[in-house]
């Protein structure tokens, strides 16, 4: 497990793009009647959320980072009618990893209607530039292929209409830089409550003479398990994965105990400090316990997350 080595943190922006209601690309331009696939929907056969490969395709809103992005992009994508069109975006985080695509949104349209998407990257403005965003108008009007629109590096605050002419395909490509290995410590507590109702708290950290330490106890009030890591024996910025978008994210592993049991249950405990009091900062977590979720990626309820940017030495007794 690397954790050390490299930050991967997104960048990005919300996006779009008026619509013409009449939707023609040129002053010659058949009517849109005339030139509109005859068929109502473009649900068939696709599926939100999966990954496909970016062959043109009307009607349908697709997201992509490309092969060139060292981070995965975190995406909340919204939608709404235009001229009594109908479509189904994507509900939940979209997560987007390099060199894939995935299906954003999808119209259940009629001819003169349309279903107006816009899609914004949740972990913008944490420090990593935006290198490119280009955008690809799959428009049926434009054969063989598509077309690239003027928006190579898209503004904040568009949105772009899919219809039974037009279909569009985001590619981002961020790139961030790799800082140095990390040598600091974080120290936590507080709980959420959905899925599990689970409270936390403890310590983790890096120390100068090459030790991660620390201290993890976790109590699930679901169940009543009590999961406790004696020693942190592995801590740092996550290559990859939840909350590898922040800079400043931190992951703690170590063998917990559980219920007083071994200590052979393998824990993973992911957490970012985003502000001072929590409750303004919105810090989040994630926890993985013996292979199970039990903290998909979230803000937390209550309590406080704080990474203390100091390298200090193990204390004696959590050395490994």
């Amino acid at each position: 497990m690397s954790m050390n080595r490299k930050a991967v943190f997104a960048a990005g922006a919300s996006m779009a793009l008026a619509f013409l209601s009449a939707c023609s690309d040129s002053s010659t331009a058949p009517a849109a009647a005339a030139r509109a696939p005859q068929a109502p929907s473009f649900a068939v056969g696709d599926v939100l959320g999966a990954i496909v490969d970016d062959i043109p395709t009307v009607g349908r809103f697709t997201i992509c980072k490309s092969a060139a992005s060292n981070v995965s992009g975190i995406f909340t994508i919204s939608g709404a009618s235009v001229n009594g069109g109908g479509g189904t975006a994507f509900a939940g985080d979209l997560v987007v990893a390099p060199g894939t695509c995935r299906v954003a949104a999808i119209g259940n349209l009629a001819s003169g209607t349309a279903f107006r998407v816009s899609a914004t990257e949740t972990s913008s403005g944490f420090v990593a530039p935006v290198v490119e965003r280009s955008v690809l108008d799959d428009n049926a009007a434009a054969p063989p292929g598509p077309v690239l629109s003027a928006e190579s590096n898209v503004a904040a605050g568009l949105s772009y209409d899919i219809n039974l002419i037009h279909g569009y395909r985001l590619t981002y490509t961020n790139t961030v830089a790799i800082p140095e290995d990390v040598c600091d410590f974080s120290t936590f507590g507080g709980f959420v409550l959905l899925p599990n109702n689970i409270s936390y708290g403890g310590n983790a950290g890096f120390a100068s003479s090459g030790f991660a330490y620390g201290d993890l106890n976790f109590v699930n009030h679901t169940n009543g398990d009590h999961i406790h890591v004696w020693n942190v024996t592995d801590y740092g910025h996550p290559d990859d994965g939840p909350l590898s978008q922040y800079g400043d994210s931190r992951l703690a592993f170590g063998l917990a105990s559980v219920n007083g049991g071994p200590v052979n249950v393998p824990v993973e405990w992911r957490f970012v400090d985003l502000g001072e009091p929590a409750k303004k900062g919105g810090d989040a977590v994630y926890l993985n316990v013996g292979g199970v979720v039990l903290i998909p990626e979230q803000v937390v309820i209550g309590g406080n997350i704080q990474l203390h940017a100091k390298c200090k030495k193990a204390p004696k007794a959590e050395k490994h």
